[in-house]
């Protein structure tokens, strides 16, 4: 027989205790990288809030490990991330997260009006590299349409 692992025991300064709290790693090697130390400040916010939402979520769309939903409600009702004022924002900082290689757009719910699906991706790890590409089938509606911030590296046109 194992051995038994004793379950994590929340420490007082990371949770309530609550048992449905979840928890969302983030490694140094990913903190020290070139991409996302290109990232502004509210995009490394929205990254984590990704997270939550990756590990909070107990069924993943398409049964893909790797993919998350995020709709308005998430991001402006739960985590009071963004108000429907800066609601572009929004869309700006989740088209930087994409350009910088953590994340694609695998369902864009824009012309169906439902939740977009979204994606992790370790593309980071080559960015600022000649090998680092965004293609334009993996940006949000908002990113196809050039709502992005300039960025000094190579993107794909069809």
């Amino acid at each position: 027989m194992g051995i038994k692992k004793k379950p994590y025991v929340k420490k007082s300064f990371e949770s309530t205790g609550a048992s449905s709290d979840v928890s969302a790693n983030i490694y140094e090697s990913m903190v020290l990288s070139p991409a996302w130390m290109d990232l502004s400040a509210q995009e490394k916010a929205l990254y984590q809030v990704c997270k939550l939402r990756y590990y909070s979520q107990k069924k993943k769309p398409n049964d893909n490990p790797k993919q998350f939903h995020m709709s308005q409600c998430i991001w402006r009702d739960k985590y009071k991330l963004y108000t429907d004022a800066n609601k572009r924002r929004f869309y700006s900082d989740m088209a930087g997260l994409i350009n910088h290689g953590f994340l694609i757009c695998a369902e864009n719910g824009f012309s169906s009006r439902t939740h977009s699906v979204y994606e992790y991706s370790d593309k980071w790890q080559s960015f600022g590299t000649d090998a680092f590409k965004v293609s334009p089938s993996e940006m949000t509606q908002a990113g196809r349409r050039g709502r992005m911030k300039e960025t000094p590296y190579p993107m794909v046109t069809l």
